[in-house]
């Protein structure tokens, strides 16, 4: 029998969470004919007239809102991976739970969509008279876009085959990705720091998210536990109440440099770790400053305290901010009941994101 190859031991504890997501974009190829251009049309070669859109596209805005909040549940403890999120295996099953609560309110959209879709057409049309003829000749019936709207998501065990192709490239990398999805995180510090003399206790949710993130996939890459630390010393001496201001906030600052700077954050990982050790620097490679497999610890040595058990409802808070699965309305602060030493309270207000596919050409 064959020894395991050695990237069992980060697929092994983790899980592959794929998302199955399809909106309707609610546009049509737009033709010649809706243009009334006449005969001095450019060919198809040198021209694209892009696409119509046949239905309002605020109708639509939800489906891609719920889309992101699938995403950001994934991102929270886990990091993209084959197409999906690897997320470690004991978070995999509350990581499902908060998904069916997407999916479900994905559903019942998809159905108040699709009651009113025929209404919501004549809407459109009446808003676009000159354009009527164009649009009716576009429209496709309910039942089909119905078939559209789909929200999905599958859990999956990887078994990494006795040939397992570049799959020990795409293990090899998921520090550096982790790494890249904090540094896009931490840019939400900039407005909290640049030009202020005081932190606003708002900003704390992002370190903490950060931390959270980072503590989780700590048994990725042996670089991460060491930011973690940086993190938790740091909080450890912000005052739990009052001004953040002075030398904390200006270490602060520093720290959210560090975050927003993928490279900065995997060297001042693998410096400390080396410091830690009383070893020389691991290697990396030279553009990205990879890991290799041999070098990545178990979980065990590095993985973050479990949290105590939280109800569902703050479960949610917790994965998706302030914001709830069918609602913009901001909600009360988040308390810091499972954060890793006496943090101060956050009061969070995370920015709404759309997906709008907005493609090129004429749009109506």
């Amino acid at each position: 029998m064959q020894d395991r190859h050695p990237i069992h031991h980060i697929t092994d504890q983790i899980t592959l969470v794929v998302l199955g997501v399809n909106n309707w974009s609610g546009r049509k190829k737009l033709r010649p004919e809706d243009l009334k251009l006449g005969t001095e049309i450019p060919p198809e070669d040198l021209v694209s007239l892009g696409s119509k859109r046949i239905c309002n596209p605020e109708a639509l805005k939800e489906f891609h809102r719920l889309k992101k909040v699938g995403e950001r549940a994934c991102l929270h403890l886990g990091t993209r991976f084959l197409g999906g999120f690897a997320v470690p295996n004991c978070h995999a099953e509350s990581l499902a739970d908060k998904l069916e609560t997407v999916k479900a309110a994905f559903d019942a959209e998809t159905q108040t969509f699709l009651s009113g879709y025929d209404q919501a057409l004549e809407e459109w049309i009446s808003s676009l008279p000159a354009w009527e003829e164009p649009i009716r000749r576009a429209i496709e019936p309910a039942n089909v876009v119905g078939g559209r709207l789909r929200f999905g998501f599958q859990l999956v065990q990887i078994a990494p085959a006795d040939q397992p192709g570049t799959l020990e490239q795409e293990v090899n990398g998921l520090g550096d990705g982790i790494f890249a999805e904090v540094e896009q995180m931490a840019r939400e510090l900039d407005e909290s720091f640049e030009g202020k003399e005081k932190l606003h206790r708002r900003a704390l949710g992002t370190f903490r998210r950060i931390r959270e993130k980072l503590a989780c996939l700590s048994f990725i890459d042996q670089r991460i536990a060491p930011v973690v630390d940086t993190i938790d010393d740091w909080f450890a001496r912000v005052p739990l109440e009052g001004p953040i201001e002075g030398a904390i906030f200006n270490e602060g600052m520093g720290l959210a440099l560090l975050l927003g700077d993928s490279k900065r954050m995997a060297r001042h990982g693998a410096g400390q770790r080396a410091m830690q050790t009383g070893e020389t620097m691991p290697e990396h490679d030279e553009e990205t400053g990879a890991v290799t497999l041999d070098e990545a610890p178990v979980v065990a040595e590095t993985a973050a305290p479990p949290a105590p058990e939280l109800s569902f409802d703050e479960e949610l808070d917790v994965i998706f901010g302030a914001e709830s699965v069918t609602s913009d309305t901001p909600q009360a602060a988040e308390t810091t009941d499972d954060l890793p030493r006496a943090l101060p309270a956050v009061e969070e207000k995370e920015e709404e994101v759309l997906a709008v596919d907005d493609g090129g050409g004429f749009f109506f």
